[in-house]
Formats: C-alpha cells, structure tokens, sequence
C-alpha cells in the first residue's frame, strides 16, 4: 500500500512543482515580467566553485565529517538490525525470555521512531540561532554524538533499546542535516551553493557506502557471536 502512495503522489507533485515553482525560476512571472525570484536565480558552474574553493570548502569539512558518520550508523546499524532481529517474534526487554512482539509488528514501530527522529530533529535544528562558525561547529558536536549513541543502543541486543538507538541515530542525522543546510545557504557565497552541497552529499554517500560493508560485522558486534532463541539465529537473514 505504500508504495502504491508513493506512485499516486509522484505525479502530483511533480505536477505541482512544473506549475507552481518552474515559471517561477525560470522568470515566467506573467506579462513578460520576470519575477524577483527568477531574478536573483543564476545559472550555477561548479567549476568556478571549485577555482574559489579556498572560500568556502575548508569551512565546509567539519559538516563533511558529520555527513559521513551520520550516514555510517545508518546504512550500517539500520540493516544490522534487520539481521539481529531475524526470527518471527521479536524480544523486547531481554535476549533470552520477556515479552514478546511479532517481528513485523516491531519494525513497524522501528521505523515509527525513525520517522518521528528524523523529522523532529531537523525542526528542532532551525530553531538555533547559530550565527557563528563556533556554535556551528559545536551543533554538530552534539548531531554526531546522538548518532554514535544510538548506534551504541544498537549493542544491547533488546527491542526497546532498538527503538532508542533508531530515534536518536536518526535524530542525529536529521539534525546535522538541518544545521549543515543553514550554514550552507548563510555562510557559504550563493554562487557556490551547488558545488558546497554536491561535496557535503558526496561526503555522506562515501559514509553509507562504508556503512554497507559493514553490515555483517556490526551484526557480530550486536549478537556477541552468539545464537539466541529469537535473535542473531544463524544463517537466517531478514
């Protein structure tokens, strides 16, 4: 049913995107005139970004950094615990006995604390001010904090603790990428906008790449290398 959404709602917004913001970027402001956004909107060229760089991209690296960590604990602790929690029922307050829930019905709520992380925390990170590159630089602190502290959930092995590490490794990523957006779009020149957020992306996909390949051994990290009645069973890989 999802997915079907999904195809319902791509054409509508692209529909409204091709009706609504294109004749305005494009200076289709009516009666010939070109509106004001179309005329502060210039065609962008990386290359001339990349001449200038000294600029802006030394600036740039603390939020590459967060990126990649950020983008680590989630293509690698993400799937890691599809693999740990890979029977039909899911424990969720010990390894071995405790109430149990059907293992659908907990990625359910796993990726509801996924959402609400995400979401929220990207909010909550225009709510600062940070006007400085210090305050900047200390948000960040405090995004790749709350993302290596959900991983670390991710060890207890338990579901509840997996809803805690999914909200907080999500709210670390989610809020990292709401104060890397706003330096870029205060602090970095317009005329480099493009090839700042091109590098601050390419930084995050080298850390989910990496996060990928580490799926197995993160999994080994989760289960401690052993077989537990409806966790880490071997061989079986949601």
């Amino acid at each position: 049913a999802l997915f079907w959404y999904i195809v319902v709602c791509l054409p509508i917004g692209i529909s409204l995107f091709a009706t609504h913001f294109v004749p305005q970027l494009g200076g289709g402001g009516g009666k010939g005139h070109a509106s004001a956004t179309a005329q502060v909107n210039k065609q962008a060229v990386v290359w001339n970004s990349l001449k200038s760089c000294s600029a802006w991209l030394p600036q740039l690296v603390p939020f590459m950094l967060a990126n990649i960590v950020g983008h680590f604990v989630m293509e690698g602790a993400l799937p890691a615990n599809f693999n740990t929690f890979n029977d039909r029922q899911a424990p969720l307050l010990s390894r071995d006995d405790g109430p149990l829930m059907t293992t659908s019905q907990f990625f359910v709520v796993f990726f509801v604390f996924v959402g609400l992380g995400d979401m929220l925390s990207r909010r909550v990170g225009y709510c600062f001010r940070l006007d400085t590159y210090t305050s900047n630089l200390v948000a960040l602190a405090a995004g790749i904090a709350m993302s290596v502290f959900g991983m670390l959930l991710t060890r207890i092995g338990v579901g509840v603790a997996a809803w805690a590490s999914a909200f907080f490794a999500f709210s670390g990523q989610g809020f990292n990428y709401a104060v890397s957006a706003k330096y870029i779009d205060r602090f970095v020149p317009r005329e480099h906008n493009l090839a700042a957020y091109s590098f601050w992306m390419f930084a995050g996909s080298a850390g989910a790449i990496a996060g990928s390949t580490m799926v197995d051994v993160l999994r080994d990290w989760i289960c401690h290398g052993e077989s537990y009645p409806h966790l880490c069973i071997v061989g079986h890989h949601r």
